[in-house]
């Protein structure tokens, strides 16, 4: 049986419904789109596009980082008639849930589409040497960027994989249904692209272009994420040793333009860590977005008593009760104790529209995590517990504490953020936090929607 994918052709290859308004010309066919990317101008709006899809609602602007995910980490209290509750209960048949995870799926797709029309006209001769190495870095990266997301929410649990093909690493344009590749096939494809990824921003990010395009390089598929979303891929396919090695050559070199956020930061109410973004999208109604989903009637909230437990009556963390979380009261607020990472300052102009995505914090935990070795991994927890003012007993930690502290630790920093379920489910947790639901595949795996996959001789 040979199993083929279905994705979704945007109608005109480069843009979603929602997204033009910052570009007039839509090529529909062929000869449009070669006269698009006839110019410099063209595939710097195509990559553009890529960003936008990126930052939409129903993928890292909201869904993938303080919803979907959050609920399946069981991070916000819910209702258990309402869809938040069918999320965490794992109720993946519930039509509404579905299609919540139906419109990951698509527009993970149609965004890789698009990145696949701008690659398929890259080497046309019209970048210039540098823009070439930019641009074609940049649209690998982020295709690599998604594929991995796709295999983490929707492809098996690291280490229970088999030879049976699971998802399609959409590598090239084609309005042929997309063959579906085995684990070892989609590693190897994804691999190839960061590899390539990294081959090119490195010949223009150490040297810098003069170029206004060559700007606020947190909001983009740099150098240091590319880096970084390797250490963090390696790290999903169980090779710590490549994870470690990757984890520190971001820790090492990035630290003249990435740094960690220090408790003053904090104060400063910076409580999204911007100084540590190695990649973070720019969404400019955040402030709205958050104002809905967090801070006004009805938002997500989470037990007063759940967070104390979580920071494990550490007074001094920065992170913890009653300093990145608020109890709201009132009839606009409702009574209830709420995360105010995405509540900055108004002082800080250039950071108030950011979500995180990759973080430095991250590598942090990846080397500890990936070393056993006390003269490794304490200097590295020394500087967590420093960044956020933890006092921890962490001097003497052997293997088995340091591994628990960075198991939490993910719930702690990058609580909002949509990391933590990743974690329990690369980990295979038997116990996902806060959940009476024990961790397996049903859990894990997220359901491939029902129309994309279909079996041909």
């Amino acid at each position: 049986m040979k199993r083929i994918i279905h994705y979704i052709l945007s109608s005109c290859l480069l843009l979603t419904t929602g997204c033009s308004n910052w570009l007039d010309v839509k090529p529909s066919n062929r000869v449009e789109q070669e006269e698009m990317f006839s110019t410099e101008d063209g595939f710097k709006n195509s990559l553009t596009g890529v960003y936008i899809n990126l930052k939409s609602g129903s993928l890292y602007g909201q869904t993938l980082t303080m919803e979907l995910n959050e609920y399946l980490a069981q991070h916000w209290k819910t209702n258990a008639s309402e869809t938040p509750g069918y999320i965490s209960a794992y109720d993946y048949e519930n039509s509404s849930v579905q299609s919540m995870i139906d419109q990951v799926y698509t527009d993970f797709y149609n965004t890789i589409v698009n990145i696949n029309n701008l690659l398929d006209f890259v080497d046309n001769g019209v970048l210039s040497e540098d823009m070439y190495n930019l641009i074609k870095g940049e649209a690998l990266g982020l295709r690599a960027f998604c594929h991995l997301d796709l295999l983490r929410l929707y492809g098996p649990i690291p280490g229970k994989q088999t030879d049976k093909k699971i998802l399609s690493y959409a590598g090239e344009v084609s309005r042929q249904n997309m063959p579906v590749n085995t684990w070892a096939e989609y590693v190897a494809f994804l691999e190839q692209d960061l590899n390539e990824a990294e081959a090119l921003l490195e010949k223009v990010e150490k040297k810098g272009i003069e170029n206004d395009y060559f700007t606020y390089r947190q909001n983009r598929m740099n150098y240091w994420a590319v880096m970084a979303v390797k250490a963090r891929f390696y790290l999903w396919i169980q090779n710590k040793e490549k994870a470690a090695e990757y984890a520190a050559k971001v820790i090492a070199g990035a630290g003249v333009q990435f740094k960690l956020s220090q408790p003053e930061n904090f104060t400063n109410k910076d409580y999204i860590a911007s100084s540590e973004h190695l990649f973070s999208i720019h969404v400019y109604n955040l402030e709205d977005i958050t104002e809905a989903f967090f801070y006004r009637a009805g938002g997500v909230e989470q037990t007063k008593s759940l967070i104390a437990k979580l920071f494990e009556g550490d007074v001094t963390d920065i992170r913890g009760d009653e300093k990145l979380w608020k109890q709201l009261k009132g009839s606009d607020f409702g009574n209830r104790y709420v995360l105010m990472k995405y509540k900055q300052s108004e002082a800080l102009v250039t950071t108030r529209e950011q979500i995180p995505l990759v973080r430095l914090y991250e590598m942090y935990l990846i080397a500890i995590e990936c070393s056993d070795e006390a003269s490794v991994y304490q200097p590295l927890i020394k500087q967590l517990l420093t960044a956020r003012n933890m006092s921890l007993d962490m001097d003497n930690a052997g293997v088995d504490q340091k591994n628990q502290f960075v198991a939490m630790e993910y719930h702690k920093e990058f609580y909002g953020e949509g990391q933590a379920f990743y974690q329990s489910k690369r980990r295979n947790d038997e116990t996902i936090m806060w959940s009476n639901t024990p961790g397996s595949a049903s859990v894990y795996v997220l359901p491939i929607p029902k129309g994309e996959i279909k079996y041909e001789e």
